[in-house]
């Protein structure tokens, strides 16, 4: 798990040399449901990744205060799109 911030689609980039580097192949990205805010950041994610074949990339959104089952739902989607359980 790698905290991002930022909206430049350089940050993207930096982390696809990452995960290239660790040779990471799923991407999962959570953001807050926010437009003016999370949207920017996480949009040059799905750029970069989710029409590149070499990866899996998933963008999880979750409102401003989610409950625990939230929570736990988002927690086994991450699970499954990262490690193939299903």
């Amino acid at each position: 798990m790698v905290r991002i911030a930022g909206s430049w689609v350089g940050v993207s980039l930096a982390f696809k040399a990452v995960a290239d580097h660790y040779g990471w192949t799923h991407i999962v990205v959570v953001s807050d449901d926010k437009i003016s805010t999370c949207w920017y950041g996480a949009k040059p994610f799905e750029a970069t990744f989710g029409a590149n074949r070499n990866y899996s990339f998933a963008w999880l959104r979750l409102g401003p205060q989610p409950s625990d089952d939230e929570l736990d739902d988002v927690l086994q989607q991450i699970r499954a799109l990262t490690r193939g359980v299903c």
